[in-house]
C-alpha cells in the first residue's frame, strides 16, 4: 500500500515486521507468525522471553493471509487473546507497507507474495516502471505485458494474487460496521470472488446469502445507513432470504408463490411500527415478477425456487430419467437364487424374492418396509446372487451416516460399507461439496441402506458419480425422520409411479417380546390398537411440550445406565436437544398435518 493511503486507512495498529512462521494452512490462508517491533505498547505478557541482540520487542500475531515475507513492513489492528499458547494478537485488519523505494519496490515483488511474479520478473517490471510500480499493478496491470515472459495467464495469475488480498482488506473496511472476522471475509471472498466490493456496495442485502447473516442483521445495519425501506435491493434481499430460510430450517426446496409473498412481507415490515409505512404486497409481488424474468427466481407453476436449489432438483430428476429410460438388461437369476437359499441356509417370502429379482431385472430399483419385515435378508441375498452371477464383478454398499454404514457392514458381513461423503469424495457439507468434483464409483451394483435420510443435495452429488450402467438398489423406510437437509427424496421417489418399488410388508418376529416393529406398522396404518409390554410402554402427556421433556428425560437415564453407540462420544443432553428439535420442526408438524 501507498505511504499516502497508509495515511489515511484508519489503522493505528502496531507497525511490525515479519520474523518467522509458525503455522500456515494452504486451504483457508489461517496463519500464526512471529513478528518484531519496537513499540512500547506491546503487552509485556505477549512478549518472548528470549534476548536478542537487536532489542526488538518479538510476539504471536494470528489471523488470515497475513504476509511471510520481511520485503514489507506491516500494520496490526486485532485484539489481544489469551491462548494455550500464551499471549497472541488476534488480527482484525493488516496492511503492507512498501518501502517506496526501487529495493523496497524489488523486495516486495520479488518475495513470492505475488503468484506469477519471480526475482527477475520483478527486477524487470521495476526497471521499467520505477516508482510508479504499485500505481501500475492497482490500475493498469494489462500494462505488465510489456514486459518480456509476461503473457496473458501469467496476467491473470498475477492480478488475481494481488487482487486478492488487497479485496480482503477492502472488504474488511466495508462491512466495519457488521463486526466480521477475517474468517468470515475470507468466506465472503470465495462465495463471490473478486468482485465482492462491488457486488456489496451495490447489494448489501447479498450478504444474506452467508450463512450468519441473516435479513434481520443485515438490514439493521442496512437502515442506519440508508432507510429506503421500499427499495428493490431490500426486497430482493428479504425475497431470498425467506427462501433459504425455509430451505434451511424447514426443509422445504420451495414455496407457494402466496406464501413467499406473506412470508416475505412479514420479514420487511417487523421492523416499521407505522403502518402507512410498511411494505405493500404488491410491491412484493412486483419485485418477484422481476427477480422471475431475470433469472434471480425459478417459477414452476405457482411453485418458487432459488435457482440453486432448483437446479439441484432439476438435475437429479434429470440423471434418474436418463436411468429410468435406460433399458438394463434383466437377468435369470433362479439358478443362483436357488444356490443363494441353500448355502444362507434361509427362506425368502415371496416378497422378499420379488424384491431380490427386481433388483437385476432394472436399473434402478427401491426396497422399502418398516422395521423388522426383512430388508436385511434381501440385501444378503442381492450381494450373494450377485457374486454368484459375477465373481469378478464389483459392487458397493452405502449409507448416508457412519453409524448405518457400520451396521450395514454388520448385518451384510461386508467390511467395505462406507459412508456416501466417503464414497463420493464430498467434504463435510454442502458449502464445501458444491465446489468440488465428486469421485465416480467403479462398480456394477450400488446398494444404499437408510435412503430415508438422504436430502436433495447429497441425491444429487450420488447420481452424478453412478455409471449408466450401474445397478442401484436404494432401501430404507420412509416413516423414519427424513433428512434433516432440504427434500423429502425417498418418499418422492417411491410415489412418483415411474422407479419400481417392492414393499415388504410382512413382519419377521425377532424376539418373544419383540412389540416395536408391529407397533410402527400398526401406527404407519393409522391403527391405534397397538401392543403393550417389556419393550413398548404407555407414558400418559398432557401436552406437546411435556412430550417432549418426558422424552429427553428417558432418553438420558438410558445414556447414562447403558451409554451411546455413536460415532464419537457426545453429551446425551445434547443430542437428545438436537432430536427434540427435529422432531418438534419436522416430524410433529407432519403428524399434526395428517391427523
Amino acid at each position: 500500500m501507498h505511504d499516502s493511503e497508509q495515511e489515511h486507512s484508519g489503522i493505528t495498529g502496531y507497525r511490525v515486521t515479519y520474523e518467522s512462521t509458525i503455522f500456515y494452512n494452504e486451504a483457508n490462508k489461517f496463519s500464526i507468525i512471529i513478528v518484531k517491533t519496537n513499540d512500547p505498547r506491546i503487552p509485556p505478557q505477549a512478549c518472548s522471553g528470549r534476548y536478542y541482540g537487536d532489542r526488538m520487542l518479538r510476539f504471536t500475531a494470528v489471523g488470515y493471509e497475513l504476509p511471510r515475507t520481511k520485503a514489507v513492513e506491516l500494520e496490526l489492528d486485532g485484539e489481544w487473546v489469551e491462548s494455550k499458547y500464551g499471549y497472541q494478537l488476534q488480527v482484525e485488519q493488516w496492511q503492507e507497507i512498501v518501502p517506496q523505494t526501487a529495493d523496497g519496490l524489488l523486495a516486495y515483488l520479488g518475495s513470492g507474495l505475488i503468484k506469477g511474479i519471480g526475482p527477475k520478473t520483478a527486477e524487470d517490471i521495476v526497471a521499467t516502471f520505477g516508482p510508479d510500480t504499485l500505481n501500475i499493478l492497482d490500475n493498469e496491470p494489462e500494462k505488465l505485458l510489456q514486459i518480456r515472459g509476461i503473457t496473458e495467464g501469467k496476467l491473470k495469475d498475477i492480478e488475481e494474487s494481488y487482487a486478492e488480498s488487497r479485496v480482503l482488506r477492502n472488504l474488511m473496511s466495508l462491512l466495519g460496521p457488521f463486526k466480521i472476522t477475517p474468517a468470515t471475509a475470507l468466506k465472503i471472498y470465495q462465495h463471490f470472488g473478486p468482485a465482492c466490493v462491488d457486488i456489496l456496495k451495490k447489494c448489501p442485502y447479498d450478504l444474506c446469502q452467508i450463512s450468519g447473516f441473516g435479513f434481520k442483521r443485515v438490514d439493521g445495519i442496512v437502515r442506519n445507513t440508508d432507510n429506503r425501506l421500499h427499495s428493490t435491493e431490500r426486497i430482493k434481499g428479504a425475497v431470498l432470504y425467506t427462501l433459504e430460510d425455509a430451505r434451511s430450517k424447514s426443509g422445504h426446496l420451495f414455496l407457494p408463490s402466496e406464501d413467499l409473498v406473506k412470508e416475505t412481507l412479514l420479514l420487511l415490515n417487523a421492523p416499521i411500527p407505522i403502518p402507512e409505512q410498511r411494505v405493500r404486497a404488491e410491491e412484493v409481488q412486483e419485485t418477484l415478477q422481476q427477480m422471475i424474468l431475470h433469472g434471480a427466481v425459478v417459477a414452476y407453476k405457482q411453485y418458487l425456487y432459488s435457482p440453486r436449489v432448483f437446479g439441484q432438483e432439476d438435475d437429479t430428476a434429470r440423471m434418474i430419467a436418463e436411468r429410468l429410460a435406460n433399458i438394463s438388461v434383466a437377468e435369470n437369476i433362479e439358478s443362483a437364487l436357488e444356490s443363494v437359499r441353500e448355502s444362507l441356509g434361509i427362506t425368502l417370502s415371496q416378497k422378499q424374492e420379488q424384491a431380490v429379482r427386481t433388483a437385476f431385472q432394472h436399473g434402478l430399483t427401491i426396497i422399502t418396509g418398516s422395521p423388522g419385515t426383512g430388508k436385511t435378508t434381501v440385501l444378503k441375498a442381492i450381494i450373494e446372487v450377485f457374486k454368484n452371477l459375477h465373481p469378478k464383478g464389483k459392487f458397493a454398499l452405502m449409507a448416508p451416516t457412519g453409524r448405518a454404514s457400520r451396521r450395514m457392514a454388520e448385518s451384510t458381513g461386508v467390511d467395505e460399507a462406507r459412508t456416501l461423503h466417503s464414497a463420493l469424495g464430498l467434504g463435510t457439507g454442502e458449502e464445501v461439496g458444491d465446489g468440488e468434483r465428486v469421485r465416480f464409483v467403479d462398480a456394477d451394483l450400488v446398494i444404499v441402506d437408510e435412503f430415508s435420510m438422504v436430502d436433495m443435495w447429497l441425491a444429487q452429488q450420488f447420481f452424478k458419480c453412478i455409471g449408466q450402467h450401474t445397478r442401484v438398489v436404494l432401501v430404507g423406510d420412509p416413516n423414519q425422520l427424513p433428512s434433516v437437509g432440504a427434500g423429502n427424496v425417498f418418499y418422492e421417489l417411491i410415489h412418483s409411479g415411474m422407479v419400481p418399488v417392492t414393499v415388504l410388508d410382512w413382519i419377521f418376529r425377532q424376539s418373544k417380546d419383540g412389540l416395536i416393529a408391529y407397533n410402527a406398522k400398526f401406527i404407519n396404518e393409522g391403527s391405534t390398537k397397538l401392543y403393550y409390554g417389556n419393550d413398548f410402554v404407555f407414558v400418559d402427556s398432557p401436552t406437546q411440550i411435556e412430550t417432549a421433556r418426558r422424552i429427553q428425560d428417558i432418553y438420558c437415564k438410558e445414556a447414562a445406565e447403558r451409554g451411546i453407540r455413536g460415532e464419537r462420544n457426545s453429551d446425551p443432553t445434547k443430542e437428545v436437544k438436537k432430536f427434540v428439535d427435529l422432531w418438534s420442526r419436522k416430524v410433529l408438524p407432519m403428524a399434526l398435518q395428517t391427523a
